[in-house]
């Protein structure tokens, strides 16, 4: 990983999971005592954490047709990174994301945002495994 420009911004679990997955790849390359133990903990960790999340079935074409998907609900950055980390699926979970979301959104756009998330952005493995365990416990 290299540091291109040094503004900070914030970026995507997906981007931090695609990050990590190719900074733990450098690091295998490595011998095994030249490899920093403390990194190496923290990017199993934290992958570790990202794999129960949305982050890791989202791809970069995903989430830019997303993004371009809600532009005209005229959401902050911040709003619009939330809703792609936590992927919400409930009217209730995208007003805690959405400032003044009462006064901002009307309930039928509530639902259509909810209708464009579920189209763009696919589901993590942690639900689509529960869905599928679920009906091999229902046969």
């Amino acid at each position: 990983m290299e540091i291109l420009d040094l503004r900070h911004t914030i970026i995507t679990n997906a981007e931090v999971f695609r990050l990590l997955q190719d900074r733990r790849k450098q690091q295998n390359e490595l011998p095994k005592d030249q490899r920093p133990k403390t990194i190496g903990t923290v990017i199993y960790e934290t992958c570790k954490y990202l794999q129960e999340t949305p982050a890791v079935t989202q791809k970069n074409a995903d989430i830019e047709q997303f993004i371009r998907a809600v532009t005209p609900f005229k959401l902050t950055g911040v709003e619009i990174l939330q809703l792609i980390n936590l992927r919400p699926i409930t009217a209730i979970e995208i007003q805690l994301i959405v400032e003044e979301c009462e006064e901002r959104l009307n309930e039928e756009q509530i639902d259509s945002l909810i209708a464009i998330i579920q189209e763009n952005l696919p589901e993590p493995l942690s639900d689509v495994s529960k869905v599928n365990a679920t009906n091999e416990k229902e046969s």
